[in-house]
């Protein structure tokens, strides 16, 4: 269903109001400071370069169609990446023999990721959108050519971390964008398209990806990658609006919080560090761990002092904390983003070593998991659209992946594949009907000005909550396992943790039965960690308010 494009009223920013428990429109929180506009000029000299001259009014059809194309085509990439590189690491691992430093793959891309989020929070709306998604995009692109030339693993987990600085931004960049053209109010639909082409990414990637690698190497993904990139590289620079006046660079370089930044970049390398190492590199007591995370909260302590006191252009605006639905949604964010992580890094786990399915039969049922949640998300996007409303939508996506996580302890040595396919489905109507229940609310929980920022840090809560989540599904898998196998005679708890392959290679098959059947409880105890998350979750969600949702864009 099409929105209308006609022009439409515009509403004070000032005057949003947020629906009580009995349906009675209220001021919202943070109206009693923002105050109403008293002409549209107000409104105009508001808007971030490049937006002014919308004054409310959606762009043509046309425009607005090629801007979506140009934003399910880094959708698409981004989910390719994520696919295509998860599950060929392996085979770079192997060709460098450099097993030791396959978890700084990962723990690199999500570094940088983690630590560029506020600053592209900052930099759109000082330097437009169109120039950075432009860095974004030729960051990765850069990334991408050094993973397919490296010729050492040092230099591949290098190009990663250039993906990380480019990739990362792309979920919050594409939400700004769409919340630029799109009122909250019918962002659910075009949100749905993003959620369609996320997913038609990961299905490509599954396939076209292990294609390739069987009939090529593993460096062929990602010149496919570079090829895409050139391609959103040139659909940016046409369809993504630039200023529409002359930036005072100057001007806005003084407006960047350079030690805000410095500190937060600080807090985010120690603690993924900390989390990503803690229970696998380093014990969780190692002096090491202690330190990085001790770092980390200090410094975290110190940069929320500094934005709250002194600091002239904070990077992360106060009064976003001074609203609890802006808070609630963030730690929300936080809590989905742990439980979905650990699943989709745990399910695998189970599949390939107590099931022993083949890589494509393993990502044929993920890709169960994928499709259901661009389902779940296209219809919760329209609901929401249709209704006006979106807690309920929060809450019943988390209600389910709670369901999901619980019915995990299922699962058994010997599980059908209908069983499995069953919890993958519940699973993904969970998670996707969350990824458009949530981009609302965070908008919505705040005035126009600050929707960069909100958007931005609440990615930045999604992927920190993930690495949190891992984290300790994992401890949890490796702690359980370790005490069931100690029981066990002759039995090597550190060699099943090193290789899996370990325990299917024992010639006393009593002795092996016991290890898998080990081996299977751990890792369904771990899904525990999940099922905490979620149900955090869904506890927090009974906190936020619903507030009417803007019909505007000015």
């Amino acid at each position: 269903m099409e929105i209308p494009l006609e022009p439409l009223e515009t509403i004070p920013t000032g005057e949003k109001t947020s629906i009580s428990s009995n349906s009675q429109p209220h001021k919202d929180e943070h109206s009693t400071t923002q105050g109403s506009l008293a002409s549209t000029d107000q409104t105009k000299d508001m808007l971030p370069p490049g937006l002014a001259h919308m004054k409310g009014n959606l762009p043509p059809r046309v425009v607005l169609y090629c801007v979506m194309a140009t934003l399910c085509m880094v959708s698409f990439i981004a989910a390719f990446d994520n696919m295509t590189v998860a599950s060929n690491t392996p085979h770079v691992a192997a060709e460098f023999n450099a097993f030791t430093l396959y978890g700084w793959v990962n723990t690199a891309f999500l570094l940088t990721a983690s630590a560029c989020q506020p600053i592209y929070g900052k930099c759109v709306d000082a330097f437009g959108r169109r120039i950075c998604f432009l860095c974004a995009i030729f960051s990765y692109l850069i990334g991408s050519v050094l993973c397919g030339a490296s010729q050492s693993m040092l230099m591949f987990i290098i190009a990663r971390a250039f993906c990380g600085i480019g990739i990362g931004a792309f979920d919050s960049l594409m939400k700004i964008v769409v919340a630029d053209y799109i009122p909250v109010r019918y962002i659910g639909y075009y949100q749905s398209l993003l959620g369609i082409s996320w997913g038609l990414g990961y299905v490509v990637g599954a396939l076209l990806g292990g294609l390739a690698v069987d009939r090529t190497n593993w460096r062929t993904i990602f010149w496919m990658s570079t090829g895409l990139c050139v391609v959103a590289l040139i659909m940016v620079y046409a369809f993504i609006e630039a200023p529409q006046h002359k930036v005072d660079v100057k001007t806005q370089i003084r407006r960047i919080d350079f030690l805000g930044i410095g500190l937060w970049a600080v807090a985010v390398v120690c603690l993924v560090l900390g989390l990503s190492w803690g229970g696998t590199t380093y014990e969780w007591r190692s002096p090491i761990i202690i330190t990085l995370l001790c770092v980390s909260l200090g410094v975290i302590i110190v940069f929320s002092v500094w934005e709250n006191k002194w600091a002239p252009y904070p990077m992360i605006p106060r009064r976003i904390f001074h609203n609890r639905s802006s808070v609630l949604i963030l730690v929300a964010a936080f809590l989905y983003g742990g439980c979905f992580q650990s699943l989709m890094t745990y399910v695998p786990l189970y599949l390939s070593v107590i099931r022993r399915d083949d890589a494509m039969t393993s990502n044929l049922e993920l890709l169960c998991l994928v499709l259901f949640a661009c389902i779940a998300n296209v219809i919760t996007g329209i609901t929401i659209v249709k209704t006006g409303k979106y807690v309920w939508a929060i809450r019943l996506a988390l209600a389910v992946l709670t369901l999901a996580c619980g019915l995990m302890q299922l699962l058994g040595r010997e599980s059908s594949i209908g069983l499995v396919v069953g919890l993958m489905v519940v699973a993904g109507i969970g998670s996707g009907g969350m990824i458009n229940a949530e981009i609302i609310a965070a908008q919505g929980s705040v005035v126009i000005e600050h929707v960069p920022v909100i958007v931005t840090f609440m990615t930045f809560c999604d992927q920190v909550g993930g690495i949190t989540g891992i984290t300790v599904a994992g401890s949890i898998l490796s702690n359980t396992l370790g005490t069931k196998v100690a029981n066990i005679p002759g039995v090597s708890a550190s060699a099943i943790r090193q290789s899996s392959d370990y325990m299917w290679q024992l010639t006393d098959k009593v002795i092996q039965n016991q290890v898998v059947n080990a081996y299977m409880d751990a890792i369904r105890i771990s899904f525990y960690g999940s099922l905490a998350f979620v149900a955090a979750g869904l506890l927090v969600s009974f906190g936020l308010k619903t507030y009417v949702m803007r019909k505007h864009v000015a």
